[in-house]
């Protein structure tokens, strides 16, 4: 009897090498967060390196500039005091030159207008004293009246301080030789007050840059027949 073979290979009964092949181990919540934990720490730990070298590199160019800044301004304050003393010693001197600078002009002006036309001055003489420049005029009314006139208005004017007429006398033509001696208000004869008075400067005129001038020319004006 002839004997039987199978014509295939495959088992017919259940795979048994179902065994053989490795089972993955599913990863668990515990090392997930274990490996967040751990990169989260690497990247803190490289940034805090990288903040901790930025604040040496800041604190370095700080302290740099610091030194640069302090050696430049021990380089210019002497100069730049020096400068600033000698400039204030310049506005101060010209302070004083205006302060202590008289001008007479503004006196005669009010000599002008304030004098009664019956009242003549002969001699002028303005003294600089400490107290202050004193006034001391001597001139000729015509009756002790119109002297008295002169000196109420001299008195009411606030430009004198302390005036006085003083040596009173009549001369040959009977009219009354006077001397007057005041203290003149320094506000009136003040050069920084006559300057302030001034009026202000006039505008220059703006030529514009477009305007031609109109010139006629050399030989025109000799081929121009005389009328």
């Amino acid at each position: 009897m002839e004997p039987k073979f199978q014509s295939s290979f495959i088992p017919k009964g259940p795979a048994a090498t179902s065994g053989m092949i490795p089972k993955t181990k599913p990863v668990g919540r515990g090392g997930l967060y274990s490996y967040i934990a751990t990169t989260l720490f690497v990247i803190s730990f490289v940034l805090m390196l990288v903040v901790f070298g930025y604040k040496l590199y800041v604190k370095g160019n700080i302290n740099s500039m610091g030194e640069e800044i302090e050696m430049t301004k021990n380089d210019l304050i002497p100069n730049t005091s020096r400068e600033f003393i000698r400039l204030n010693n310049r506005i101060n001197s010209v302070e004083t030159l205006l302060t202590n600078h008289t001008v007479v002009s503004p006196l005669f002006e009010f000599l002008s207008a304030s004098t009664v036309r019956l009242v003549r001055f002969r001699e002028f003489t303005l003294i600089t004293t400490p107290a202050g420049a004193e006034l001391v005029v001597e001139g000729v009314a015509r009756g002790y009246a119109t002297l008295a006139l002169q000196a109420d208005i001299f008195n009411k004017s606030g430009n004198f301080t302390n005036p006085v007429f003083s040596d009173l006398r009549l001369d040959e033509r009977g009219d009354v030789v006077f001397t007057f001696r005041g203290f003149v208000n320094p506000a009136l004869i003040s050069y920084a007050n006559e300057v302030e008075s001034l009026p202000p400067p006039l505008p220059v005129p703006v030529v514009e840059e477009d305007t031609v001038a109109t010139t006629t020319p050399l030989d025109d004006l000799e081929s121009t027949p005389n009328n």
